[in-house]
């Protein structure tokens, strides 16, 4: 029911920005000025003038240990963290970036190099982490204002973006209920918050909390009436309750007043935003047009199950039961209009070709059409 394949392309520009190297600060703090008479001053200088990767990583670590309060430690840390990336040193890298955002607490660039070495590492606990904290970073400096307002907005981005990922990969549904309403208390009108009342929604279901989930989709209609995603699951959650067709007329018929206006999610490419559509139509015709000839209002369920059609082919479960019921809605048609019985053979013609439910009786309605209204 719900989509989200466009995050994978914001990931990849997120990614980008997350290690582009004009966001680095570390080549910005001046080198600190050292003499080589005192013990201290020496392992700078050799900082410094090493070129062996691994001979300068020891001098560094060695400065770090022995001179944690010395002023030139900030300087340290700015080449000590890359430098174990770059040794894929991941849980180094991590605490030397905890180390950095001590002394600066608003060192965005320590969190995103330290947020880059969770992901490489791969544990979700670690991601989670300092997903948190570059969310907090970042909104503080967003907070403030300033020249790296822009790039902490995207920080803010793709840390909202990591615990989207981490919700979608949760299979607990407890944990990942949790995960979802955080994010969106975090920041409701993230993009990637769009889908959460409806996906809590269908965790409430799953988790046998009708109440639960009748009350969030009454709230969040309530203050989005145009939430489609919201207005789809509650429409499938009645679709199968027989006494609750007329419901689902209403809600089927708002998303097919609501579907062609509404714009593209930033999380959706074109493409991706069209299939949505597609689908989200289909389903509410579907749904509205069956709900409505089970209810005997066969002209409703003509015109919208005539419109789902086109939107449902390739489900041929939709497609059958859509075609049995065309057939039925035009048979009843048929007393006012004799023609639409010719339309009634059609649809159980089709319906009768489809191994489903309702071959075997789409098969016998075939022949007693034919027979009743001298049809070939």
């Amino acid at each position: 029911m719900l989509e989200g394949g466009g995050t994978v392309k914001k990931l990849l520009m997120l990614v980008c920005i997350l290690v582009a190297p004009g966001t680095l600060r570390s080549d910005q703090r001046p080198k600190p000025v050292y003499d080589p008479e005192t013990r201290e001053g020496l392992l700078i200088q050799h900082i410094q003038q090493e070129d062996d990767p691994v001979e300068k990583l020891h001098y560094m670590e060695q400065f770090a240990v022995q001179y944690s309060s010395n002023p030139a430690i900030l300087w340290v840390y700015d080449q000590l963290q890359p430098a174990y990336m770059k040794a894929k040193s991941w849980d180094q890298a991590m605490s030397t970036g905890e180390k950095r955002i001590a002394l600066e607490p608003e060192n965005l660039e320590a969190a995103k190099l330290s947020m880059k070495s969770a992901e490489s590492k791969g544990t979700q606990d670690d991601i989670s982490k300092w997903a948190d904290i570059c969310w907090r970073i970042a909104s503080e400096i967003i907070g403030k204002g300033g020249r790296n307002t822009a790039d902490a907005e995207q920080m803010k981005l793709y840390s909202e973006f990591n615990f989207f990922q981490i919700a979608e990969h949760t299979d607990d549904p407890v944990t990942r209920l949790h995960l979802l309403e955080d994010l969106q208390q975090r920041n409701p009108k993230t993009p990637y918050a769009e889908n959460i009342p409806a996906e809590c929604f269908v965790i409430y279901k799953r988790l046998n909390q009708m109440d639960k989930a009748l009350a969030l989709a009454d709230k969040t209609l309530a203050d989005d009436p145009n939430n489609i995603d919201m207005l789809m699951a509650v429409a499938e959650y009645h679709f199968g309750k027989e006494e609750s067709r007329e419901k689902i007329i209403i809600y089927s018929a708002r998303l097919i007043e609501v579907m062609p206006k509404k714009a593209r999610p930033a999380n959706l490419d074109d493409q991706e935003w069209d299939k949505k559509k597609a689908h989200f139509l289909g389903t509410a015709y579907y749904m509205g047009g069956v709900s409505s000839s089970l209810i005997s209002q066969w002209g409703r369920g003509d015109q919208m199950l005539r419109a789902a059609l086109p939107l449902i082919i390739g489900d041929s479960t939709q497609e059958a039961t859509a075609l049995y019921e065309l057939g039925v809605a035009n048979y009843h048609l048929a007393d006012a209009n004799p023609a639409r019985a010719r339309d009634a053979l059609t649809f159980w013609r089709r319906c009768a070709t489809i191994k489903s439910n309702f071959q075997a009786q789409a098969i016998k309605n075939v022949e007693s059409v034919r027979n009743e209204f001298n049809l070939p």
